[in-house]
Formats: structure tokens, C-alpha cells, sequence
């Protein structure tokens, strides 16, 4: 089958920004274009929010964080409100119906919904979920639906016992009425299965058989790596082009450093290279900061220990940073003559280049390239991800990652042959900041490293993976009946 006459419709929350779900999104989208056949133009987008591109509508009903969205997390194992049972069918209704004339317009063949196993999606979910069945229940089988799991409420503890009227819908999450599914690590699909088989699905077995896939998110490498001299003892990164010059001062770092007598050549840069929620585990990256600085007074050496932290702050209704901002200043108290300093960098990142009046704003994604060229590092304790999406990025333009063995590392990522200093459990070790201080003064073992973990990349996890696990499922979508296979 032909698939690049397509009409491709894709809804998430967000399109374009800098969450791993976003990030997916376009990394899909290159796939398709460029390996699919699929045309730019034939391809759609339905959101909130998205950053500046064709083809995109966007209303406030999707948004993850609107105030519906608020009282369904805030309630979801609680007592529900009066009248909550009549609100959500309310508002799954209007998103139904702004699906349903979007398909209408743009004449959509194909829906890629992502993330609506998640409770932070429920409207957009069970909206799905009712334009789906509206037109199954007359027959008509067009278009095909394809769900992107990222997330569920199976993975969070916060979810485990939701009430009632939440019950009531969470067969929506994502449905059992979907042509296809793809799931980014291996131990989704098996709870999807229980879900499927909990809600009576007669085809359960053959639709994991046929019509789920995973892809494991990916990264391309935009850097001539492979022309680099991996032998010599010196930095190698990506070259940084002048618009990234003055990112250090316009975030604050270089005032910050300046006041405490240091100059950049004197600051070590550990990235955070993820959004600000609790799972992050970022206070650990500050604790590593810390144990680092007094790795560099053994040495006799005075350095700036600089957590820089480049995504944004505010999702899933914790407030996170401040509890980060305490953490900071009582680690500051516990050591009075620290040095280490966090700075986030939210205020003048964003998901693309932009300029505003007289403000600078840089792209999420070029941030790892900026600390490779200053030779700094990446601290990754998450205790839980779905796969490692801001992990990929930092190994891709060259940085050295410490992290912690979160689930899914170990079961979908270890066993490729990355090279990580790593700890367990989050419990820092001498072992994992001596590694991490080599990295950082070692030119000839960062190159190594480095040079290894980009290999591997390339090799394991490029973005070709998308369209050669994605286009077979398609085409089963639109070519072989499910319950005749």
C-alpha cells in the first residue's frame, strides 16, 4: 500500500514545545516526511499550544493544565465535587466535536493521538474516545485511530485509586476502539494488555499481536562527529554559532559567577537537561554538585560548581521549584563557604530561536550543544521516565550524562552499551562523583566516552527506527481486518 497520500491528523496537549511528548511529535514527523513519503502539508496538527507551523489549529479544551484538567488530577482519587460526573461528559463533548470538525476540514485519514492514556489528557481522551465511537456505532470505519502511549495512569502511584465517576471513563484511556498503538518502552505493552482484557475486549491477543508496536524514543546526531580526532586531548563538541554566544550572560549565569569572583573558564556546568517535576529527582543533581565542589578542594582546585537546569517549571500541579529553591539555600547553610550555584534558565528558553523587543530566547534543543562546548556534563536521577528522550538529546551533541538506574533504563537502555557513571535507588556514591570529575578534567577519557555512547546512538536508537516500526502498522491499519488475521 501507498501511504503517502495520507492525510495525517495529530493531537496532543502541546506541539512544538519542549516536553519529551513534543519532541516525539516532530521526531515523527521527520520520519514521515523524509522516510514515509508523507508530504509536509498533508499533515495536521490539533492542540492548545503550538510552536509557529502549518497546518495547526488550537483550542483551550486540549490543554492539559485548564481548569477541567486541574479539578480531574486534583479529584482523581478523591471524593468528586457535585455535578463533576456531568462536567467532564460536558467538556468531552466540546472536544468531540472540535475533533470531529477538524477531521471534516482537513479531510484526515489517519489520527496519531498521543499520550491520551494519560490522566493529564482525560478530556482530550475520552472526547477521542466519543468521536470514535460515534462513528464506529454507524459503521463507518474512517479514519483509522493510532494511539501513542507515553504515559499512564498504570505508571503513577498518584493514579491507583480513582473514584467512581472517574471510573466511569477511563475506558477511554486510550480505548479499546483504536486501530493501533505504539508504546515507547517495553513494559507498557503487557499493562495495556491487562487494561484491554479488563474491559472485555474480545480481540485482545490479536491486537497485540498485530497491531501494537514500540518505538523507543531516538535522536539524530546534527554535528559532524564522525570527522572528529577522538584520539586527541583536547575538548571535542559541537561548534557553537554566535547566536548561542550570549546565552551564559542572558540567563544570569555569568553575573552570578562574576560576583562571586569567578570567571566562565573557573565554572563547571552540570546540565539538567529536563522539565522541573518532582520525578526529575533534581535535588540529587544538586547534592552531586556539592560532593563535586569538595572533589575539586582535594584537588587544590577553586571552581564554580554551576547546576544549570534548562526546562520549564510548573507541570503537574507541584511546586516544585520552590521546594528545589529550599533545598538549594539548606544545602547552603549545611556548607557556608559553597560555591555551587543553580540556575534555572526557563525565563529565556523556549521550544525555537526568538527575539522579543530586545530579549534573546534560545532553543531548548541547542542547550546540551552550548555546555558540551564548555565542556561541562549531564545529571540525570530521574527515578522514573518512560524512556529517556532529554538523555538522548544530551548524548547526541556530546555530553557525558550521570545518572540514576531508573526501571526503564535498566530494562530498554543499559543493555545497549552506553557508557553512564551511574548510581541506583538515587543514592549517590564517592564512585559516581570521581567518575564524574574525570569526565569533566580527563580530556582523553571524555573523548572516549563520548566517541563510544555517539556510536552507539547512531547505531541503536536513530531516528529511522520511527518509520521502519511505524509504516508496517499503518499499513495493517488500512489493509487487514483485525478479527480476520
Amino acid at each position: 500500500m501507498n501511504i503517502s497520500h495520507l492525510n495525517v491528523g495529530i493531537i496532543h496537549s502541546l506541539i512544538g514545545k519542549n516536553d519529551g511528548v513534543s519532541i516525539v511529535i516532530d521526531q515523527t514527523v521527520n520520519a514521515m516526511v523524509n522516510d514515509m513519503g508523507i508530504e509536509l502539508g498533508n499533515i495536521f496538527f490539533l492542540a492548545a499550544h503550538t510552536s509557529p507551523r502549518f497546518n495547526a489549529d488550537t483550542n483551550d479544551i486540549f490543554w492539559h493544565k485548564n481548569d477541567i484538567h486541574k479539578q480531574i488530577i486534583t479529584h482523581f482519587c478523591q471524593e468528586p465535587p457535585d455535578g463533576f460526573d456531568e462536567l467532564i461528559h460536558e467538556k468531552a463533548v466540546q472536544a468531540m466535536e472540535i475533533i470531529d470538525d477538524w477531521v471534516k476540514e482537513n479531510s484526515i485519514d489517519l489520527i496519531i493521538a498521543h499520550n491520551t492514556s494519560h490522566p493529564y489528557n482525560f478530556i482530550t481522551a475520552v472526547g477521542l474516545g466519543y468521536f470514535i465511537e460515534k462513528l464506529r456505532d454507524k459503521g463507518i470505519v474512517w479514519p483509522k485511530v493510532m494511539v501513542w502511549w507515553h504515559d499512564s495512569y498504570f505508571e503513577r502511584e498518584q493514579f491507583a485509586n480513582p473514584n467512581k465517576i472517574i471510573q466511569k471513563y477511563l475506558k477511554y484511556l486510550p480505548g479499546t476502539e483504536i486501530d493501533g498503538i505504539a508504546f515507547i518502552n517495553g513494559s507498557q505493552p503487557e499493562l495495556a494488555r491487562k487494561l484491554f482484557h479488563s474491559l472485555k475486549f474480545a480481540k485482545t491477543e490479536k491486537f497485540f499481536e498485530n497491531r501494537a508496536i514500540v518505538v523507543p524514543n531516538t535522536s539524530s546526531i546534527d554535528w559532524n562527529w564522525e570527522e572528529q580526532n577522538w584520539e586527541a586531548d583536547k575538548l571535542i563538541a559541537p561548534r557553537r554559532d554566535n547566536y548561542n554566544d550570549t546565552f551564559f550572560r542572558d540567563i544570569g549565569l555569568e553575573c552570578e559567577i562574576n560576583k562571586r569572583g569567578f570567571e566562565l573558564a573557573d565554572t563547571v556546568l552540570l546540565l539538567q537537561h529536563t522539565r522541573v517535576v518532582p520525578r526529575k529527582k533534581i535535588e540529587v543533581a544538586l547534592d552531586f554538585a556539592f560532593q563535586l565542589e569538595k572533589k575539586y578542594h582535594e584537588n587544590n582546585l577553586r571552581k564554580c560548581i554551576t547546576l544549570l537546569i534548562s526546562g520549564h517549571s510548573g507541570d503537574e500541579q507541584a511546586d516544585y521549584k520552590k521546594f528545589l529553591n529550599d533545598y538549594y539555600q539548606i544545602k547552603l547553610k549545611e556548607n557556608p563557604s559553597s560555591n555551587v550555584l543553580m540556575i534555572f534558565g526557563e525565563h529565556r528558553i523556549l521550544s525555537h530561536r526568538d527575539i522579543i523587543v530586545d530579549k534573546k530566547y534560545y532553543n531548548f534543543y541547542e542547550i546540551p550543544s552550548v555546555v558540551a562546548a564548555h565542556g561541562g556534563i549531564g545529571t540525570y536521577f530521574s527515578d522514573v521516565e518512560g524512556f529517556g528522550n532529554n538523555l538522548l538529546e544530551m548524548v547526541s551533541f556530546g555530553v557525558p550524562v550521570v545518572l540514576n538506574k531508573y526501571d526503564i533504563y535498566k530494562s530498554d537502555i543499559e543493555h545497549l552499551g552506553f557508557k553512564f557513571p551511574s548510581v541506583e535507588n538515587c543514592e549517590l556514591t564517592d564512585e559516581v562523583v570521581d567518575q564524574g570529575y574525570e569526565l569533566l578534567t580527563n580530556f582523553k577519557k571524555r573523548n572516549e566516552v563520548i566517541k563510544h555512547n555517539l556510536e552507539i546512538l547512531n547505531e541503536k536508537l536513530a531516528h529511522k527506527i520511527i518509520a521502519e516500526k511505524i509504516k508496517p502498522l499503518i499499513i495493517k491499519m488500512f489493509t487487514r481486518i483485525l478479527n480476520l488475521e
